[in-house]
Order: C-alpha cells, then sequence, then structure tokens
C-alpha cells in the first residue's frame, strides 16, 4: 500500500521520471494449456482473497448483423444452468462462500468474474470450466432472457437522448465495420434470435483456445497451473472462431459524416473522429488530448460551452481505445434549437486550438496526473490488476503493456498532443450527429 501511495504522489505532483518507474514490475506470469487456453497468474499477498476472471475473445463485433445482441446474450445466460449446476446456482455458490461475481459485454470481449476467499480457488475453476462447454441454451430460458436483456435497452438508451444520439453516432461513423452497433444489440435483432443461432455462437466462440484465465490475488502459481490443468485442460481446443471484423475494416473517412436525427427532449451534439487501434502508441498523447479538451468541469469544452459561451448545459467527451480502430467522440448537451449551431462551432473551435497552439504545460500535467491517478487507483484491489491484465492481454494484444502505461504516460509532451491533434482530428474525419430539443427547446 506504501508503494502505491508513493505512486500516487508522483502522479499527483508530475515528479516521476520516466527512466526511474516509480513501483516495482509485477512478476505476471503468462502460460498456455495443451487446448490453446492463455493463463494469467499474478500473486498479491496483501489480503486472503482472489479473483477469477475468464475473458472471451468474443464481444459486439463478433455477432452478425442481422443478429446483434448475441454476445449480450451470454452475459445473462452463462449464470441459467449447465449440464451438472442448476439454473442459478453458478452465482449462489459465489454468494454463499462471500463472494461477489459479475459480468460484461463489450465489443471486443465478454468477460466473468468472481472474488471470494482464497480457499475457493479451486472450486470457482470448475465452475467456470463447467459452463465454457456445458451450457445448457434452452427455449424457455433463451425467452427469458431476451426479455430481461430488451428491458436494459429500454433502460438504459430509449429513456436516454445522449445513449439515442451515441447509437446514430456509431451506426454514421462506422460504415462498414461492426463497431458500428452497440454492444447491447438491438430490440429488433433479439427478437430474431433462435437458441439455434445462440448455440452456432456459443460453439464458435466459447471455446479453450479463445479464451483467457486471469487469476489475481493471495495463491500460488502452482496452486493456479494445477487447477487450471485439472479444470479446463481436459476440454478440447475448438476450430478458429471467425472473425467477421476482419473481412470488414472501416476505410479512412475522406469526408465529413453528418445527420440529424429526430427530435428529443434534450438537444445534443455529438461529433467523432477515428482513431488508430488501442496496441497504437499514439493512443497515450490521444489519452492526454481528450482530457485536456473534455476531462471534467476544468476541461476546455466545457469551461467554453457551460461557462463562458453559455450556449450550452454539458460538454465532456470519451476516448474509445479498441482492439480495432476506435473514436475519439465530443459530445454537447444544450436546451435551445439556436444553441445548436454556437455549441457546434465551439466544440470545433476548440479542436482547432489545439492544433495551431500547443497545450500549455500546467494543462498537460494536470491531464497526466488525471490519468496516471486513475491508472493507479484502477490497481487498488485485485479485480481492478485482472481487469488491466485481461484488457492489455485481448484488446491490446500483449498481457504486459499496461505495466508500461504509467511511464508512458509521462513521457508525453505537448508538441505529442499537438501532432495526433493535427493527424488525427481532421475536418475530413469528422463524424457528426445532431439531436435538436423537441419544440425548439423553447
Amino acid at each position: 500500500m506504501i508503494r502505491k501511495i508513493v505512486l500516487v504522489l508522483c502522479a499527483l505532483t508530475g515528479s516521476a521520471a520516466a527512466a526511474d518507474p516509480p513501483f516495482p514490475r509485477p512478476d505476471l506470469k503468462e502460460w498456455s494449456l495443451d487446448n490453446g487456453m492463455s493463463v494469467l497468474y499474478l500473486g498479491v499477498h496483501k489480503a486472503p482473497v482472489v479473483t477469477v476472471q475468464v475473458w472471451y475473445h468474443a464481444g459486439s463485433k463478433d455477432e452478425q448483423r442481422d443478429l446483434t445482441g448475441s454476445a449480450h446474450m451470454f452475459e445473462h445466460m452463462m449464470f441459467k444452468g449447465t449440464r451438472h449446476v442448476p439454473p442459478e446456482m453458478h452465482a449462489r455458490f459465489v454468494s454463499g462462500v462471500g463472494g461477489v461475481y459479475n459480468a460484461f459485454t463489450r465489443e471486443d470481449v465478454t468477460g466473468y468474474h468472481q472474488t471470494l476467499p482464497k480457499q475457493y480457488l479451486d472450486f470457482t475453476l470448475q465452475l467456470e470450466a463447467e459452463r465454457m462447454r456445458n451450457l445448457l441454451i434452452r427455449k424457455e430460458m433463451v425467452d427469458v432472457e431476451r426479455e430481461v436483456v430488451k428491458e436494459e435497452l429500454r433502460l438504459r438508451f430509449e429513456n436516454s437522448p445522449i445513449a439515442k444520439a451515441f447509437e446514430s453516432f456509431r451506426a454514421l461513423a462506422y460504415t462498414k465495420h461492426p463497431y458500428s452497433w452497440m454492444a447491447a444489440g438491438s430490440k429488433e435483432d433479439l427478437d430474431r434470435l433462435t437458441p439455434a443461432d445462440l448455440q452456432k455462437f456459443y460453439d464458435r466462440y466459447y471455446q479453450p483456445n479463445n479464451a483467457v484465465l486471469i487469476v489475481v490475488g493471495d495463491v500460488s502459481e502452482e496452486e493456479v497451473r494445477a487447477g487450471a490443468q485439472k479444470y479446463f485442460g481436459p476440454i478440447p481446443r475448438g476450430a478458429e472462431p471467425p472473425r467477421p471484423a476482419k473481412a470488414a475494416p472501416e476505410p479512412k473517412h475522406d469526408k465529413p459524416r453528418r445527420e440529424t436525427a429526430p427530435p428529443a427532449q434534450l438537444g445534443v451534439i455529438i461529433g467523432g473522429y477515428l482513431i488508430p487501434a488501442a496496441r497504437s502508441e499514439d493512443l497515450f498523447p490521444l489519452r492526454v488530448l481528450s482530457v485536456i479538451l473534455s476531462g471534467g468541469e476544468s476541461s476546455r469544452l466545457h469551461q467554453r460551452v457551460v461557462r463562458r459561451d453559455r450556449s450550452g448545459v454539458f460538454a465532456a467527451g470519451q476516448l474509445m481505445a479498441l482492439e480495432d480502430p476506435g473514436l475519439f467522440v465530443l459530445l454537447g448537451a444544450y436546451l435551445a434549437a439556436e444553441q445548436g449551431p454556437k455549441v457546434e462551432e465551439a466544440m470545433l473551435d476548440e479542436i482547432g486550438r489545439v492544433q495551431r497552439e500547443k497545450v500549455s504545460d500546467v494543462e498537460l500535467i494536470k491531464a497526466k496526473n488525471q490519468l496516471s491517478a486513475g491508472f493507479v487507483f484502477g490497481l487498488e484491489d485485485v479485480d481492478g490488476i485482472a481487469e488491466q491484465i485481461g484488457s492489455s492481454k485481448l484488446v491490446v494484444g500483449d498481457a504486459r503493456a499496461w505495466i508500461d502505461d504509467y511511464e508512458k504516460l509521462q513521457q508525453v509532451t505537448a508538441a505529442d498532443v499537438q501532432r495526433v491533434a493535427k493527424e488525427y482530428l481532421q475536418p475530413e474525419g469528422l463524424t457528426m450527429v445532431v439531436v435538436p430539443p423537441q419544440g425548439g427547446g423553447k
């Protein structure tokens, strides 16, 4: 814990030197089983707990275009019964020994995780191995979980003008690549999904050679090796899964894309640009640029749109770092129709400013401090560490890449920030969706 505090202080003061890493390199172990399954282990012996996570290299970009939501369905169905574990009992078993569990679906991956007392490592490995290949996909279960997923869509998207605008933005930004749809899927496609469709997806992607087992906590490497081999080792290797995204790369944008969506309760403008895949070194200055422009109330966009111009009620952004080329996103929200052009003008003007002039040393240090502190605080527990490892392995392509993130952030210069702004935030690459407020917003 003391080392973490030192690291946080270094981040907040900007005093860490890139040549003198402020924390020891974690002894991350990586190996593969004979069936192709990757295993990653990191010992953290500060509390008698362990997190066990299984990440599948299967996200929304691996779905058929007319069957979106397939990956998301498994986030729910994997708890609904296997050959040897009755429905809901996986979750009850973990809770019953004092553990916590959850799952997530993203564009590139689907993950399942549980954190529990360390003596239940073997028990949890057995549970995860069981549902890797023994899920029972039954019509009645599919019908129930389909409605659960659709209700999530209603709550998260249909009632949110920003979420709906972002859905339109994604579809406009990616005309070929399957990042064009949200990981949540669509209700129409969910209604089309049959048990046979889901069985096909399961058999393609839920295989040991398409999975990563991550174990972080107060257990030994020998225990992890023995448990992984005992429970996952006997599962046969599957066929190499199809990768539809490889056949549909998004071409470089050579002209702006713009769309006006139907009115909503709140006026929304979302603009964005394609950026390199997560493995690119340019992601580090792009992250810094994103924070300078849109990271909180002190950011340039918030100060310009909300504080100075008072043309909007909200301004923010998001950098989407993905396995394939992602997005640099900026958004603004406003109340009255006449404010829309002012918000748009301010957004584009601030982008032009970072291209013309280098950001100040104060802004640069502050942005790097924010990113570094977020990185460090994400390593406060075994779950956060395992999350870094999994994303690094499957999204960046190197399980150890995250270890260098802190130093690489410190090395970003004002010139780097200006360079990536000029290179990636070009007018011809802009995608913009405008959602006017209903009734003019007056």
